[in-house]
């Protein structure tokens, strides 16, 4: 028999969506050009869901309640309107705009969620396998198709997720163990990327779910904290390149006290000062790109930062607050602030402060500090679409639980 056209379009909606859905889990760190292969993707099964939605007719569709894609346009139009002012990243916006779309029409379908899990278990793992091939290939710090601070701000997140699919599937063990063993794997990658500030997030984010449980059940928590506490200890104590690495952030910050900053905190040091003048000098709209590079000679010339300023390696703030300070001022910081927080406050009232779901923006948040994730298109990707996954799966699940 042959399907209706309506049927067929809506089939093929859900078959681009569940294909986009899976390689952003499972694909945008684990081949070269990740981002630019998504990002069409995304085009497409937006023009997809258009389609589906107005000419199809089908408008069953996930987003009912969209509160969160308020909250990814609105910094989407700051960005543009900072773009037009004095210049700003076109690549964020467009793929706010890419991914608003697509979650705009995103066909209600269970499979596409089903995918969506699988995808993530086998991205983690995929991420663990890739860090160990390219640690045994020589790498000191496995970095995927990216650079190594992107890839383990991936890692966390799909440690985050799996943690997710490993706390919902207590009824069923084979699953159960496969995302832990995926949780472990995307942990793997996270440790080969030495990625202090990224580890410091992973521990953050650890230690505030492991307080808010106590509350509740306190010996239990209590019993973990310390076995947590005694693993640290342990990891410690007999892995060279933890050490390694708290030996150089130890020799950074002496450094930064003798007045040495030619190392990776001290340059994020003299970063973040030259980008609080650029705000001081620019506070509302900040100075854009445009500006960015001659604020930062200028001070140089007027004696107020390092010449170490203009270090190669600090393209950016090295800390999306103070990226978004000197590069989008007052407007950009609140912008910023309402992408991260709004998110974890919509999580929190759908699944309670207990969730897993808002350790992701959290988790970023404290990433935020010490690097620029938002400037960097993939991670931008990883973030909102997880975010997206989330949104949908909570809702489907408080749709099951009270039919």
């Amino acid at each position: 028999m042959l399907i209706k056209p309506r049927k067929l379009l809506d089939r093929a909606t859900t078959t681009v969506y569940a294909l986009t859905i899976m390689f952003a889990f499972c694909g945008l760190f684990l081949v070269p050009s990740g981002q630019s292969i998504l990002s069409n993707l995304l085009v497409v099964s937006g023009v997809f869901g258009l389609l589906n939605y107005f000419v199809g007719g089908n408008r069953d569709v996930f987003f009912i309640d969209r509160r969160l894609l308020w909250a990814f346009m609105f910094y989407a139009a700051i960005i543009l309107l900072n773009r037009v002012v004095h210049g700003d990243q076109y690549g964020i916006m467009r793929g706010l705009f890419y991914v608003s779309i697509f979650s705009l029409m995103m066909p209600k379908n269970k499979i596409i969620l089903s995918l969506g899990w699988v995808a993530i278990v086998a991205g983690g793992i995929g991420l663990g396998l890739l860090s160990v091939w390219q640690f045994k290939s020589g790498l000191i710090r496995v970095e995927g198709f990216t650079n190594a601070i992107l890839f383990s701000q991936a890692a966390l997140i799909l440690a985050i997720l799996n943690w997710c699919a490993f706390s919902q599937s207590k009824e069923n063990d084979i699953i159960k163990y496969i995302a832990l063993f995926s949780m472990m794997s995307s942990i793997v990658a996270l440790y080969f990327s030495q990625s202090r500030g990224v580890w410091l997030a992973l521990g953050g984010v650890i230690i505030i779910h492991v307080i808010y449980k106590g509350f509740h059940k306190p010996v239990k928590y209590t019993i973990i904290a310390l076995l947590l506490a005694a693993s640290m200890g342990g990891i410690y104590q007999t892995n060279t390149i933890v050490q390694d690495r708290v030996a150089d952030a130890a020799s950074d910050i002496r450094g930064i006290e003798g007045g040495t900053y030619y190392s990776s905190w001290g340059l994020r040091v003299v970063a973040w000062e030259s980008a609080w003048l650029g705000f001081l000098n620019s506070p509302i709209i900040g100075v854009g790109t445009d500006g960015f590079t001659a604020v930062k000679e200028q001070q140089v010339a007027q004696g107020l930062v390092s010449p170490l300023v203009m270090d190669p390696a600090l393209v950016h703030a090295h800390s999306q607050y103070m990226q978004n300070l000197v590069v989008r001022g007052l407007i950009g910081i609140f912008g910023l602030l309402i992408f991260i927080f709004y998110p974890m406050k919509l999580l929190v009232e759908k699944t309670g402060w207990g969730s897993l779901y808002m350790m992701i923006p959290l988790s970023i948040s404290i990433c935020a500090f010490s690097d620029v994730p938002f400037e960097h298109q993939n991670v931008l990707y990883l973030y909102s679409l997880s975010l997206i996954f989330a949104w949908c799966a909570t809702e489907f699940t408080i749709k099951e639980n009270q039919s």
